[in-house]
């Protein structure tokens, strides 16, 4: 026999074989309670029973309060609830045989309690208990209906009654107890889909409202049935009362009208006046009966031309760390022949000059080159848990020693105390370097001693820290602040256009913000805004946070 008709299998798990015991004490209770009044009213007396008033009396009295003792006892025993309704089952079937020998027999009517008794026992017990239980159901049958035909002269007929009602009485039971197991299977599946389909429908939420694109869902009347958060924000974050596509937004419901009209017309960015926005809008058509007729993906124009120039960018750093091998080895030759040619004691004074511009710019070269490579890796970040005031400290004192002649100040407040950051070490080193040199070389420009700032200042309110580079070189112009980050774009006849764009892209892989304030003749300053650590939850997000990235 398969796993789901065991002898020994409960077709009900405990909390619902628990609530049918429940309804069951009630049916009894009710049932002892009319049975008991039936019988001191005289209506279940007949001439057999009335010299047996005091035992039927008695075991009525005995039933109900059996009754309310099992009522009782179910109440929040979840762990007795196979236990509860075996006891309650049998003592039903006792109990019934019992009021039907001295009862009418077959005639009183208690045989329809004892086939429901036997058929609940096959709804909640295991096959093997439950045809015990229609066994004894059966023996009461058949045995009242001899003692009938011996005791009280009735007809044969009565025993071939009773074998039918007995036969009955083992067909409801194994048939039950199958429908029962079947049930209890097709529950089971039918719960575990609705598991499945509802964490696929959170899953399938969220990832919807994590999205960067906007994503919104309307009906046949332009009627939004969904909308994530990017979509929310682009269209202006309209209020949840307005549900009509045509409220929210006329100039995409009008994009989506002719969308309709013509599904090969390609819909161009549309400026959307609620927030300003310039969105490329794409329509899917959702076929069936759902509510959802249309899906509208918003992509934020800006964002599009954004991811298309770090495209650019990254296939032009890699074809540039391409060149950049191909460029070392020739480089590495001139320079050495330079050396050569200055230890060379034949060489003119005057061509002395000649070779150390050679040098010089040999050694320009091989910095571009080292920041291209730098470019090309593409290191991931490794970050771990330190103390920044120790930090800046030693960074200080290694630019001091290494980059002379430049005046560095310094400046940590004295209330800020202990401060760690998670970040990865070399590579705020590298970044935070890359600033100071950066600020040394426009010191140097227009300045009489030039002076270069380098502080950290906590902001309890936000979690966040702030690191400041600050130079008293000449400023940069407006039109050049919105282009300093990009790759290969300098103002200095000497630099590489790499320095920035390598420092910003070093602080956006550790989660942190570079950002640039400038007035010109006044100096510039660049911020590093770095999450502070405070606690292990903070250490643990940010962490997964990184690691993602």
């Amino acid at each position: 026999m398969s796993q789901n008709t065991d002898l020994n299998n409960y077709p009900l798990p405990k909390a619902l074989t628990r609530r049918v015991v429940i309804y069951l004490n009630l049916f009894r209770a009710v049932v002892s309670l009319s049975l008991l009044f039936a019988f001191f009213s005289g209506l279940l007396t007949t001439p057999y029973t009335q010299d047996k008033g005091a035992i039927g009396g008695t075991i009525l009295i005995s039933y109900v309060v059996m009754a309310i003792f099992l009522a009782y006892e179910t109440r929040g025993k979840v762990n007795q609830a196979y236990f509860l309704a075996q006891i309650s089952l049998f003592t039903d079937i006792l109990f019934l045989s019992i009021l039907q020998f001295i009862s009418s027999g077959l005639e009183s009517g208690i045989a329809i309690l004892l086939i429901f008794a036997s058929a609940s026992a096959a709804i909640l017990l295991p096959l093997r208990i439950a045809l015990f239980l229609a066994s004894l159901v059966v023996i009461a049958f058949v045995g009242e209906s001899l003692v009938d035909m011996l005791l009280r002269d009735e007809a044969q007929s009565v025993v071939v009654q009773a074998s039918l009602f007995g036969a009955l009485t083992f067909i409801i039971t194994i048939v039950l107890n199958l429908l029962s197991h079947w049930l209890r299977d097709y529950r089971l599946i039918a719960e575990q889909q609705a598991v499945e389909l509802t964490r696929l429908e959170q899953i399938n939420e969220l990832i919807i409202r994590r999205m960067r694109s906007g994503v919104l869902a309307v009906d046949s009347d332009c009627r939004i049935q969904l909308i994530n958060e990017s979509a929310w924000f682009l269209l202006g974050s309209p209020v949840a009362q307005r549900k009509l596509l045509t409220d929210v937004s006329p100039q995409l419901d009008a994009a989506l009208t002719k969308w309709r009209d013509d599904p090969s017309v390609e819909v161009g960015p549309l400026r959307l006046h609620s927030s300003q926005a310039l969105v490329l809008p794409k329509f899917v058509s959702l076929p069936g009966s759902t509510s959802i007729r249309v899906l509208i993906f918003l992509e934020d124009n800006d964002v599009v031309s954004q991811r298309a120039m770090e495209l650019s960018a990254h296939l032009l750093a890699n074809l540039s760390g391409t060149i950049a091998h191909e460029i070392r080895n020739p480089l590495g030759a001139i320079s050495h022949a330079a050396q050569l040619l200055a230890e060379s004691e034949v060489i003119a004074d005057a061509d002395l000059r000649l070779v150390d511009i050679i040098h010089t710019q040999s050694i320009r070269m091989n910095d571009i080159v080292e920041n291209i490579l730098q470019l090309s890796r593409h290191e991931k970040s490794r970050p771990d848990i330190f103390e920044l005031t120790g930090f800046l400290q030693e960074l200080a004192l290694e630019i001091e020693n290494s980059l002379p002649g430049i005046v560095l100040e310094l400046e940590i407040g004295p209330d800020e105390g202990e401060t760690l950051v998670l970040f990865d070490r070399s590579q705020l080193h590298q970044a935070v370097w890359q600033l100071l040199e950066n600020a040394m070389r426009h010191a140097r420009m227009d300045a009489a001693i030039p002076r270069v700032g380098l502080r950290m200042a906590n902001q309890p309110d936000t979690g966040y820290c702030v690191i400041s580079v600050e130079d008293n070189g000449p400023g940069i112009p407006d039109e050049q602040v919105k282009r300093i980050f990009e790759p290969f774009f300098t103002t200095h006849k000497q630099g590489s256009g790499l320095g920035l764009y390598i420092a910003r892209q070093l602080c956006e892989v550790n989660q942190a913000e570079l950002t640039v304030d400038s007035t010109l003749g006044s100096g510039t300053i660049f911020h590093v805004r770095l999450a502070v650590t405070r606690d292990e939850r903070d250490v643990s997000i940010q962490a997964v946070d990184a690691a993602v990235t």
